[in-house]
């Protein structure tokens, strides 16, 4: 919207000649002050005007339409009044109504909820179709906003059909593609495919889905991980990966804390894992060796 608009003494003067309004009639249409109108009175020499009201309305749609003026472009000028920030005003009876309010109303059907103003380049304009108020603002900027794609952008929604069509689980393609496993039931939904029922593994096979062999006969842990070490959820039961392989080529349970003697930092191969009993078996030993070399 623009700002303060300066009224030329020109305007004034006609008004003044023409002898229809009363000093504050024209002030309040001029948006100047009362004293400014009649300083010019005088300085023209014009006799003071008749005690008289401004022309009367049937209605305040009348009053409006009697100052608005269709222009070029679809532009609806304002001749009414302006308040000192230039904002239009329609004049009626003893009120004074935004003109913005009542084009709105008069356009659209309904009262304007919040703020109303132009949305076209053209300043003042009171055209209604060029008249928006809040909720219309807010629908506008909703529908500028870009749409949000559900999931990573990192895992196309093809690579998730695929895996549905074999006949994989949600679980299962959430931690194959590290996606999560809800967008994977929007599209399972979608495509109309039904749920898989996944069985639980054995707890073996299980640890062994979670590993992965690496150089120099060693084996990498997959799986998650709790303060840095390989932890196994199974059944709703949470297993350290490293006790369970120590029990697929131990018949004992482990004593102490155990941790893979290879030098490997996650290194779960059954056959490289250590617990207290074997570390001090070892140490015996080795103490035995130097101890008799020497």
């Amino acid at each position: 919207m623009s700002g303060y608009r300066p009224v030329p003494r020109e305007e004034i003067a006609a008004l003044l000649r023409a002898g229809q309004l009363t000093e504050t009639a024209i002030a309040e249409q001029t948006g100047v002050s009362r004293p400014t109108v009649a300083k010019i009175r005088k300085t023209l020499g014009l006799p003071a005007p008749r005690l008289g009201h401004a022309p009367r309305y049937a209605t305040v749609e009348d009053a409006f339409r009697d100052h608005a003026h269709p222009t070029a472009g679809g532009h609806v000028e304002w001749t009414g009044v302006r308040t000192g920030c230039d904002a239009p005003m329609v004049r009626y009876r003893s009120d004074s109504v935004s003109a913005y309010r009542v084009a709105f109303q008069l356009h659209h059907g309904r009262n304007p909820q919040g703020i109303v103003y132009p949305t076209c380049e053209q300043p003042g304009c009171v055209a209604g179709a060029h008249l928006a108020d809040t909720p219309m603002r807010q629908a506008t900027a909703r529908a500028a906003q870009p749409v949000r794609r559900s999931g990573p952008p990192g895992v196309p929604r093809s690579e998730i059909i695929a895996l549905l069509r074999e006949g994989h689980s949600n679980r299962y393609i959430g931690r194959t593609l590290r996606t999560n496993p809800l967008r994977v039931a929007r599209i399972r939904a979608e495509l109309g495919l039904p749920a898989i029922v996944q069985t639980v593994l054995p707890l073996e096979e299980a640890w062994r889905a979670r590993t992965r062999p690496a150089d120099g006969g060693h084996l990498e842990w997959t799986g998650s991980r709790r303060e840095g070490l390989p932890v196994l959820t199974h059944a709703g039961e949470a297993y350290t990966a490293y006790r369970v392989a120590f029990g697929l080529v131990h018949d004992r349970e482990p004593v102490g804390r155990i941790r893979p003697g290879c030098g490997f930092p996650r290194c779960v191969a059954p056959s490289h894992l250590e617990d207290r009993v074997i570390r001090q078996t070892l140490t015996t030993q080795l103490t035995s060796i130097f101890g008799a070399a020497a």
